[in-house]
């Protein structure tokens, strides 16, 4: 399976290229956020970031303290996960540089019995909206879910200033074991500097 293969951090990447969709632009996406996974590193703390640090205080509140990781450019990941129910996760990344645009969704890729025989499917799929601070961020299914892994969301890359006037670069990526759209769109925005 893709998502056992690859891991958490590199199931966008992996996702987004398998699925194919805006000559060219997926590509380019795949490549970018691929790389940042791989250059994300685990830190005990935010020592060297530069860009507005994009947070869920809510799901803090509930869950505990984020898993930390910078990329060594400026950049952060925070990984908010539920203590109590394995595949429910929000990953707030915040990046120097902003990442390439998505013309569409990517395809909905995931596994289905079909004839007692586990198969892969595409399907095409419609943007999805949240207002993220007062700015409007279109948002897609990466993933459906399966046996070691919950469903996974996304939101396409997307720039917000702090009130202190920097900017910052974000890109939310959520893991839901119920695949409920309407809880995943509760977190994205929640998210507050």
């Amino acid at each position: 399976m893709i998502k056992r293969t690859f891991g958490f951090a590199g199931i966008a990447g992996a996702i987004v290229l398998l699925s194919g969709c805006g000559a060219g632009r997926i590509e380019k996406w795949e490549e970018v956020t691929g790389e940042r996974n791989r250059s994300l590193r685990d830190g005990a703390d935010l020592l060297g970031v530069t860009v507005p640090v994009l947070r869920a205080p809510g799901l803090e509140r509930v869950w505990g303290a984020p898993k930390i990781r910078r990329d060594g450019e400026g950049g952060y990941c925070l990984t908010y996960a539920d203590p109590k129910r394995p595949f429910f996760r929000l990953m707030v990344h915040g990046m120097a540089e902003p990442l390439p645009k998505l013309s569409s969704p990517p395809k909905l890729s995931g596994e289905e019995m079909r004839n007692n025989t586990l198969a892969g499917f595409e399907k095409e799929q419609q943007w999805r909206t949240v207002s993220v601070l007062g700015e409007e961020v279109r948002w897609y299914q990466e993933s459906t879910g399966g046996g070691a892994d919950g469903a996974y969301f996304s939101t396409e890359g997307f720039t917000l200033k702090s009130a202190d006037g920097r900017k910052g670069h974000y890109r939310l990526v959520a893991e839901q074991g119920e695949e409920s759209p309407e809880e995943i769109a509760r977190w994205f925005g929640s998210v507050s500097f």
